[in-house]
């Protein structure tokens, strides 16, 4: 019991954001919503392909944002150790644009990275370092930047001692971004945290706030995160 009251609680403070901002003189400056979606598919013990779908909006529950969509192949050279190379496109919406009008810019992306895990207690810490290669599109323009990311992800779970089916869990994660050029700068800086629910060992459910802080701006975004896993091997 101890344990889903502390989820809920988490839950319930999550759901009570978007009223304590409503009152933001800007309305750009409301909390927007991530509905995301991913899935590995795992085809060998060492190879996966890993899928990702995500819908941002800038409040709560209308005014797109970005829609896009990802994919990657990964190979894991240990149960911790993996590589990966991927690719994303994205199409992104001023505030408060007609969807059906098109995106304002659109992106296409590759990105290389490197991950791995470390146990900690019942704790996992996940280390992600990320290569990314972009092409933006806007107004009729194409510019190429390329950024580093580096992400540190926390779980815990809280009623059981590892992360298995019928788990409620914490997921805190903090990841930074920075921008390479002629010199390297700062980007953006992701703080999220989040509770969620194993409903199988392949599936889980994570509702949280993200604090997304850029260098002329920042913003609180809610997320509605599942994951469904497949293995194709075993």
């Amino acid at each position: 019991m101890r344990a889903i009251r502390s989820v809920a609680a988490v839950l319930i403070l999550t759901a009570l954001f978007p009223a304590m901002v409503a009152a933001q003189d800007n309305p750009e400056d409301q909390t927007g919503n991530w509905l995301i979606w991913n899935g590995t598919i795992r085809t060998s013990q060492k190879w996966s392909v890993f899928t990702e779908a995500q819908v941002r909006l800038w409040e709560p529950a209308s005014n797109v944002n970005e829609i896009f969509a990802r994919v990657a192949g990964h190979y894991n050279f240990t149960p911790k150790y993996m590589v990966g190379l991927g690719y994303m496109h994205t199409g992104v919406w001023s505030y408060e644009v007609e969807t059906d009008k098109g995106p304002t810019s659109r992106e296409n992306r590759i990105y290389e990275q490197l991950g791995f895990t470390q146990d900690w207690s019942r704790t996992v810490l996940e280390h992600r370092y990320r290569l990314e290669q972009r092409w933006i599109q806007e107004s009729g323009d194409t510019r190429y930047a390329s950024r580093f990311r580096y992400r540190l992800q926390v779980t815990t779970p809280i009623n059981r001692d590892k992360l298995e089916k019928g788990a409620w869990f914490t997921n805190f994660y903090n990841e930074l971004f920075i921008a390479l050029g002629s010199a390297p700068e700062f980007d953006q800086n992701r703080l999220y945290g989040a509770g969620g629910y194993k409903f199988t060992d392949l599936a889980n459910l994570q509702v949280g706030l993200l604090w997304q802080a850029r260098s002329n701006a920042d913003f609180l975004r809610l997320q509605f995160f599942y994951t469904h896993n497949f293995n194709l091997f075993d």
